[in-house]
């Protein structure tokens, strides 16, 4: 915007410069390309900056329509503008496309305003151009650099995701190994050892984002679900000094993807199992409850760990958020959100970290009228 204070004019060797004649040379002298045009579209006056930038010369373009400057494919914004001008609205900085004389697209910015005759009549349009084109392509450049990080941190994510179940793996081979002369334990820990490399694809489709489980949703006990993934952790819990506490006061089936609730119950108790460095005691549980008319299941982990700051409790499900670095992506809970969000449930977190009752406790609902047991 152009904005002459009279008051501030200096004097020339002749005298006071006029109004009209320093508007004139802002104009002229201007690094913006300053454009006016009629209501009709049609362009009335073009200064050296404008020729500069478009590459017409004021006898190429000067009265003809400014639609020459406009991209076929945005041609319909300029009924949009015209129509807020002859409401005598201004329109500042609109990031737009624009066409030069030999066919190459511009990034501009644009502040249009409304031009008046003597009598207070808008007849036209004023119209300040400048281009952008090295900012956007610094945006550009950025939005590339952040694709890429986010790339290296999906790589990490899955590799972490995997982690867990390749270790819970281990485990069973271990707990097999050291069972040898029990053959219905050695084929328990097996069976399960190749529930979770089945795990280990599915996790990494999904973290991928280019796959959801397809299987076809079952009826389980939540209450076996979670007693079977406190199994495959129950070695490296105890190594951890970590105590654990089991309450079932309801054990009804229900219908969900099984695959998607192993990952879940197996991010809960990992999440609570880093949270006790020093030991402590992981609780779970599941109960019968009923919220907003609709009878389901409530599924619970706590921990006695070192809690969540309250300024990171609001952020914890946001995708590549954590307060572990060093072991996680913070892709985990986000992952798992999605999982409920599709059997139409919730996931809620409280956390403390008071030195008397510090601790998280994760609950998950899950309604018995999912759209899986439709």
């Amino acid at each position: 915007m152009l904005t002459v204070e009279l008051s501030k004019i200096s004097p020339s060797r002749s005298g006071f410069e006029t109004p009209g004649s320093l508007l004139e040379s802002i104009v002229q002298s201007s690094d913006d390309a300053i454009i006016t045009k009629t209501l009709d579209g049609i362009i009335t006056s073009w200064n050296p900056a404008a020729e500069r930038i478009f590459g017409y010369k004021p006898g190429e373009i000067v009265g003809t329509s400014i639609l020459n400057l406009i991209p076929e494919d945005l041609q319909s914004e300029e009924q949009t503008i015209i129509e807020k001008i002859q409401l005598g609205e201004r329109i500042d900085h609109y990031e737009t496309v624009r066409l030069t004389k030999r066919g190459e697209r511009l990034d501009v910015s644009l502040t249009i305003s409304p031009l008046k005759d003597a009598s207070g009549k808008i007849v036209g349009a004023s119209k300040v151009l400048r281009t952008i084109g090295d900012r956007k392509q610094i945006e550009r450049t950025l939005l590339q650099v952040e694709k890429i990080a986010a790339t290296g941190k999906m790589a990490a994510t899955i590799a972490h995701e995997i982690n867990n179940p390749l270790e819970s793996v281990l485990n069973l081979i271990y707990l097999a190994r050291t069972n040898a002369s029990n053959a219905d334990e050695v084929v328990s820990y097996l069976n399960t050892a190749e529930e979770e490399l089945l795990r280990v694809a599915h996790i990494a489709k999904q973290t991928l984002g280019y796959y959801r489980e397809h299987s076809a949703a079952i009826r389980v006990t939540l209450a076996d679900l979670v007693t079977g993934t406190l199994k495959i952790y129950e070695t490296k819990l105890a190594a951890a000094d970590i105590r654990i506490k089991t309450k079932f006061s309801s054990n009804p089936q229900i219908v969900v993807r099984k695959g998607e609730m192993m990952q879940v119950i197996s991010n809960l108790v990992t999440n609570a199992m880093y949270a006790m460095p020093s030991g402590g005691t992981l609780t779970a549980s599941v109960e019968d409850v009923v919220e907003s008319d609709r009878r389901g299941l409530l599924l619970s982990v706590e921990d006695t760990g070192e809690g969540i700051a309250p300024e990171n409790l609001k952020k914890i499900f946001e995708p590549f958020f954590t307060t572990r670095s060093s072991i996680g992506t913070g892709i985990g809970l986000w992952v798992a959100t999605e999982f409920i969000k599709g059997h139409e449930g919730r996931i809620d977190v409280r956390s403390s970290v008071n030195d008397a009752s510090h601790g998280t406790k994760m609950s998950i609902f899950l309604p018995f009228d999912n759209p899986y047991s439709k």
